[in-house]
């Protein structure tokens, strides 16, 4: 468990009904907010429309998906879609690009070996593994995770021990697993 740097930036934008100029302006925005601070950024585009009858749904939308790859492995995603609560035009997509990429680099920031979305999937596992230590360092622990902190001491009894590690500014976090089997093979 160990502190790690990232060393490329992937993603995708798609759009679907709306003008196919639009994910580039979301690539275009994302890229430059990212290549200030890493220079392998790459971020495909995908154009969806209604004319090729490929059931793209009935609603217009616009999406932005970023992963991060440190140099030992880690991959830290973010995804962020246009708030269709907005009237048509209140946001732009480079408004959309400049918001995953800051929400990619506050990630990236948090540290750990995981990213906030899949902190509580990942405890989870740990709960559920064998009867044996786990451990994890993650960036600073999502109010989700916290919850789901508190819901498996309750269901299945396993308390995590929780340890700040000033050096990195992350959580390490242990506990000892239920060594849950599936009985039903």
């Amino acid at each position: 468990v160990e502190v790690v740097k990232t060393k490329r930036v992937r993603g995708t934008a798609v759009s679907c009904k709306i003008s196919p100029s639009s994910p580039t302006r979301v690539a275009h925005a994302a890229k430059g907010l990212l290549h200030r601070l890493l220079p392998d950024v790459w971020i495909h585009t995908d154009v969806h429309s209604s004319r090729k009858g490929n059931g793209c749904g009935p609603s217009p939308g616009l999406s932005l998906c970023l992963s991060a790859e440190s140099t030992t492995g880690v991959v830290y995603t973010v995804e962020c879609n246009l708030d269709t609560k907005h009237k048509r035009g209140a946001e732009l997509p480079e408004d959309l690009g400049i918001k995953g990429a800051a929400m990619l680099l506050h990630e990236i920031q948090l540290g750990g070996c995981i990213d906030s979305s899949a902190q509580s999937l990942a405890l989870l596992l740990m709960c559920l593994g064998p009867e044996d230590v786990s451990r994890i360092r993650v960036g600073t622990l999502s109010q989700f995770a916290i919850g789901s902190l508190r819901l498996f001491k309750e269901a299945f009894g396993v308390e995590f021990k929780v340890r700040a590690d000033q050096e990195s500014k992350t959580v390490l976090l242990s506990c000892l697993g239920t060594g849950f089997r599936n009985m039903a093979k």
